[in-house]
């Protein structure tokens, strides 16, 4: 499994992406998964309130956040500095790789779906607040 963070660079060029996760003063460390040749980084996050996510800690709310993966297209989007993650977290995720892989691709299909119906409420906040609005045209 491989945990990365992103860099200034990333986020530099994607500043009219609002619903992309950005802490100055903590950054998320990000789980990197491929899915059909693209290189996407999920973040692992707290106080998650929805159930597009692959729990590590459910009675904490910790866990990968699947509505706020980012596509990385660029090698430089990837920091030198290695992440340390908690020793409960990677247990939790330890031999999951193809977990995190079918999972990631069964939240791009349920995205894909709500997209093709934005009339409905519950599709449009998928829409609203998941970050693959933003690379529509890789997914």
């Amino acid at each position: 499994m491989h945990f990365i963070f992103l860099t200034d660079t990333f986020f530099r060029d994607h500043l009219d992406c609002p619903e992309i996760e950005q802490k100055a003063d903590r950054p998320y460390i990000m789980l990197c998964v491929r899915i059909k040749g693209n290189l996407f980084a999920v973040p692992l996050r707290s106080h998650i309130k929805h159930k597009y996510v692959l729990w590590t800690d459910q009675d904490s709310g910790c866990g990968v956040d699947f509505t706020k993966a980012v596509l990385l297209r660029k090698n430089s989007y990837i920091s030198d500095v290695q992440p340390h993650i908690r020793q409960n977290e990677f247990d939790a995720l330890r031999g999951k790789e193809h977990l995190v892989a079918q999972k990631m691709e069964q939240y791009i299909r349920t995205y894909k779906k709500a997209k093709s119906r934005i009339d409905v409420p519950r599709n449009k906040l998928i829409c609203e607040y998941s970050t693959l609005q933003y690379f529509e045209d890789y997914i």
